[in-house]
């Protein structure tokens, strides 16, 4: 399949949000686009305000920013025409962003909307319905607009159009077994017996990348925690891991790890069957046992009670 160069899910005609496709069937992302007399140029904001945020003190989200310009002589109405033309911009940047969006270590976000003709349908719905989180007028009578959709979430989120095309919603597969010889017996009891509050994996230094679907593997390649050990609305509302970029972080009360979790170091990071995206973690085969083995006691892998160190 071809694809055009300039990749994306929508492009704009008015305020409204229009899937384009090409002649292959690719949905393309429009150079540019003249709203009644404003012509808006799309470049994605490099604001250190926009961006797909996996450590958002608001939770995971994608936060874009688009700046209008009023047309010359546009008197009363440059500040409406502004407004509109920042909106619009906004609406670009953040579907270039979200095709982008890695969701498991072969797939991002612009591979669904490719295949699915309901995955595109859902996704210009989530753009069209962005949170608008800020706006002003400058001093030089442009606009700038700053809009949000958050990653989790039951409906108008990123994994409730996601994850359907990802994992079916069947009943969470249980955990893989343990090997009993990895670990001295007295070690296999404290751990069955702990209080752990959650599971933090250190892969600092790493080259770890966020993603929504990660794996933990041990170094024979068994999946100790994957996206198909988790409950389907659990994934949807909470996602499978939090990212943090340092231990204090990863035990902070408000990180989903808790104040006592167990904390194990990777090895190292992996893609996936067909890639090379460095979004899943590696530990040996006696710290994958420690983390099936500390969750047994209050399900922590089931509650997706899990922070990566990046």
């Amino acid at each position: 399949m071809i694809r055009n160069c300039k990749k994306g899910l929508i492009s704009m005609l008015g305020v409204g949000i229009l899937l384009a496709s090409s002649a292959y069937g690719t949905p393309v992302f429009a150079e540019s686009q003249n709203v009644t007399g404003v012509s808006v140029n799309v470049q994605v904001s490099q604001s250190n305000e926009s961006g797909v945020n996996w450590t958002s003190a608001n939770g995971a989200d994608i936060v874009a920013v688009g700046t209008g310009l009023p047309p010359e002589n546009a008197g009363v109405r440059g500040r409406v025409l502004a407004r509109r033309a920042a909106l619009v911009d906004a609406y670009r940047n953040l579907a270039e962003m979200l095709n982008g969006v890695q969701l498991d270590a072969d797939t991002v976000m612009e591979d669904l909307a490719i295949k699915s003709d309901i995955v595109r349908t859902k996704t210009s719905a989530l753009i069209k319905g962005a949170q608008i989180v800020e706006e002003k007028e400058m001093s030089d009578g442009s606009y700038q607009m700053k809009i949000r959709i958050p990653m989790y979430g039951a409906s108008n989120s990123v994994a409730s159009v996601a994850m359907p095309e990802l994992h079916p919603n069947v009943t969470a597969a249980p955990l893989p077994a343990v090997d009993s010889t990895a670990l001295p017996k007295t070690e296999v009891t404290q751990l069955k017996e702990s209080n752990y509050t959650g599971i933090v994996v250190d892969a600092s230094n790493l080259g770890l990348e966020p993603t929504f679907a990660p794996v933990i593997y041990d170094e024979n390649g068994r999946v100790v925690y994957g996206l198909q050990n988790l409950d389907y609305d659990f994934a949807i509302n909470h996602g499978m891991v939090a990212y943090a970029s340092s231990l204090a972080d990863a035990k902070s009360p408000t990180n989903r790890g808790g104040s006592n979790p167990l904390v194990v170091k990777a090895i190292a990071v992996r893609g996936g069957k067909n890639s090379v995206n460095k979004v899943n973690v590696v530990v040996s085969v006696e710290d994958g046992d420690r983390i099936l083995l500390a969750s047994q006691g209050g399900n922590i892998l089931q509650k997706a009670a899990v922070v990566f160190i990046r």
